[in-house]
């Protein structure tokens, strides 16, 4: 029978044939059998062999499998079977399959399919993947390489996927025809043979670089200091500075970090103020690569003491807010006066440089951290509260005075502090579950939805059948998003899902007295349930919340294909959006966010999804087209600026790769500060592939990750 599960029974609603138990443990026993052998991938050429044979003729999808299963062997027969495939492969996804596959190993007679699988794409991806086999050849690769490289027209897409390839083989063949290319050409045209050498040692690259360091083109002169600084050219600070002292008004966060790099390597207190200007503007200043050269500059005494000079005067909010970052590194020596600088900043009132000048005082001065932090936790005005007592709590976590401050906290004058006062007490070690139940079950009724969303979030931690009651009696007294958190606290607290607040109060008048929660369920692994009813669903998640913000990726990868067909991964991106936009409710408000380099919004809030501004929206995301790098950074902070937004779904292909925090761990810090006291559901969607930065960003934010390939 179809069953349908109440409480303690079930309840029939029609009858169904059920198969006899024996047959059920036949196919059990089949699946059980055939999933290892499709999950283990074959041991030796002649067992990828055998498994193609049995797909041979099938379609491309099905075959697409057994091809990357022969790309691990570089046995001629399997060349030979994937040269084959090479030839009579139609769509464009599958193309690129066999060709990825040819690449992955050096193999005799794979040349000329290649360049002839090359010359036919007709999609900068294929002409990349192809370009990359081919330098995997050896010398019959390169030199296939570099003659097909003077036969294409400097500076296009294709001439530049054949300048990455010579630049992965890296062979003194392979550099030299570089080398030729980048003397021949002029202009951002040399940018192709450049990017190539990054990686090179050889001298004559280096002399090429101290020329172009300087020349008239900003981007070529910051593209060639950026290789002399990460090859540790002693010429570098110098340049650097001239560089620093010409860039436009419009210069790139790319010519910023190499201006940034450059300047480290020789730090000297007259080049401060150019440091931190540079700084300020820069993609990822504080890199891993990066830290230990701002720990060695901060050990000086004359640039430490010149840099917090600058930290403490300039005017602009993110110059002040990248220096006080800055100080975190300081050495114990130059302490004192960091920690002073640092304290002077937290006061400052200014958010963005609170949040910074917070979080490095309390690495520098945690002693001192308190004292300067604790009159903002009694500040009126929101976000401040938020932001010392999630600067705090890095520090204190661990201490039972420290948890029983937050219960308090919990009930404090704004509804930022109360609502990060209960957040962080779902993650608190040494809280007192007693009094975190009593102040959550209190702040439920809040006019503030954070506050309402941050005492389900502590419910859920604290795990206690007390906390149920409270739950479901504020059931029908939410809607959209709030209701849902309500209903999904109540799911995961007892597995059971019931429409209103009376058929559950009539479930705990049976069950209560003997009720246990079940144990917390691995929410990276499973996800947080949706329990509420959904508007829509977005790429199969569901959709509860009626004021989102739709982040999605636009970066130039997202014009690789998607799943078997033509169809690139942006298209994918657009139906899914344009979706979703169409089945929104009138009274639900939406922005979408579209970031690649730099993040750009449909608007600059939520707007009410009437049929003006769906046609409105549709046309915007028609428009997108994909180009540049991956900056996670700036679209969530632009999500993040609007206050009136509740839900973020974040869509991306790949991992940050652009942005002033573009280290996954730190970026899942800066978002965890971001989102004190604000309780942002961020659902996250990783298109192509599994994504650990991806899983944990929703983890933490209590929101639902899927991954659609």
């Amino acid at each position: 029978m179809l069953l349908f599960r109440t409480a303690r029974g079930v309840r029939s609603m029609r009858p169904v044939r059920v198969p006899h138990p024996l047959v059920l443990l036949a196919a059990l026993a089949a699946l059980l059998l055939a999933a290892p052998m499709r999950a283990q991938r074959p041991r030796t050429p002649a067992e990828a062999l055998a498994r193609f044979e049995q797909v041979r003729d099938r379609g491309e999808a099905e075959r697409r499998r057994a091809v990357d299963d022969l790309g691990d062997f570089a046995d001629d027969q399997v060349t030979t079977v994937l040269v084959g495939e090479l030839g009579r492969a139609q769509e464009l996804g599958y193309r690129q399959a066999v060709v990825r596959a040819l690449g992955r190993h050096e193999r005799q007679g794979a040349v000329p399919a290649l360049l002839e699988a090359f010359a036919g794409a007709s999609n900068a991806r294929l002409a990349d993947s192809a370009a990359e086999a081919l330098a995997r050849q050896g010398e019959p690769g390169v030199a296939a390489l570099a003659a097909q490289l003077g036969k294409e027209r400097a500076g296009s897409s294709r001439w530049n996927s054949l300048c990455q390839g010579l630049g992965r083989a890296a062979s003194p063949p392979a550099v030299k025809a570089l080398l030729d290319q980048l003397r021949k050409v002029g202009g951002r045209d040399r940018l192709g043979p450049l990017r190539s050498l990054a990686r090179s040692d050889d001298p004559a690259v280096a002399q090429q670089r101290l020329l172009l360091a300087r020349d008239k083109d900003p981007l070529v002169a910051a593209t060639a200091l950026a290789q002399l600084a990460q090859h540790g050219q002693e010429q570098a600070p110098a340049l650097a500075l001239e560089l620093h002292r010409r860039l436009p008004a419009t210069a790139s966060p790319e010519q910023h970090a190499a201006v940034v790099h450059g300047l480290l390597l020789a730090p000297d207190a007259a080049r401060a103020d150019a440091l931190l200007a540079s700084a300020a503007l820069a993609d990822d200043p504080f890199a891993a690569a990066l830290q230990p050269l701002w720990r060695r500059a901060l050990t000086d005494p004359a640039f430490a003491s010149a840099w917090v000079g600058s930290a403490t005067t300039r005017r602009r909010s993110g110059e002040r807010a990248v220096a006080a970052t800055a100080l975190q590194f300081t050495d114990p020596a130059q302490a004192a006066a960091a920690t002073t600088a640092l304290a002077a900043m937290v006061a400052s009132g200014d958010a963005e440089v609170v949040r910074a000048a917070a979080a490095a005082l309390v690495v520098v001065a945690p002693e001192r951290a308190e004292a300067a932090l604790a009159p903002l936790v009694a500040a009126a005005n929101d976000p401040l509260p938020a932001i010392a007592l999630e600067a705090l709590h890095a520090a204190k976590a661990g201490d039972a005075a420290w948890a029983a401050g937050l219960v308090q906290h919990a009930t404090g004058r704004t509804p930022g502090l109360r609502a990060a006062a209960l957040q962080l007490l779902a993650s608190c070690p040494a809280r007192d579950d007693s009094a975190c139940l009593e102040a959550a079950t209190a702040a439920l009724g809040h006019k503030a939805w954070p506050v309402r969303a941050a005492a389900i979030e502590l419910l859920v931690a604290l795990r206690q059948p007390a906390g149920v009651p409270p739950l479901f009696a504020r059931l029908d007294d939410e809607q959209a998003r709030l209701r849902d958190d309500a209903a999904s606290a109540l799911a995961e607290l007892t597995g059971l899902q019931f429409p209103t607040a009376a058929a559950w109060q009539e479930w705990w008048a049976r069950e209560g007295p003997t009720f246990r929660v079940p144990p917390a369920p691995d929410r990276r692994r499973e996800g947080r349930r949706s329990a509420a009813g959904t508007v829509a669903t977005y790429w199969d998640l569901p959709v509860t919340s009626d004021r989102i913000v739709f982040v999605v990726d636009v970066s130039g990868s997202m014009n690789q294909p998607h799943g078997t067909g033509n169809l690139t991964r942006l298209d994918e991106a657009r139906r899914q959006l344009l979706r979703v936009l169409q089945a929104l409710p009138a009274k639900a408000k939406a922005n979408v966010v579209a970031f690649a380099t730099d993040a750009q919004g449909f608007a600059d809030g939520l707007q009410p999804i009437d049929e003006r501004r769906r046609k409105a929206l549709t046309t915007w995301v028609e428009a997108l087209e994909p180009r540049g790098a991956t900056n996670v950074h700036a679209a969530l902070q632009r999500a993040f600026a609007d206050p009136e937004a509740d839900t973020i779904f974040l869509l991306t292909d790949g991992q940050p790769s652009s942005g002033t925090i573009v280290a996954p761990e730190l970026l899942l810090r800066e978002v965890r500060r971001w989102n004190a006291g604000r309780n942002l559901r961020i659902h996250t969607v990783a298109l192509g592939g599994r994504s650990d930065f991806l899983e944990r960003l929703a983890s933490e934010s209590g929101g639902r990750h899927t991954v659609a390939r």
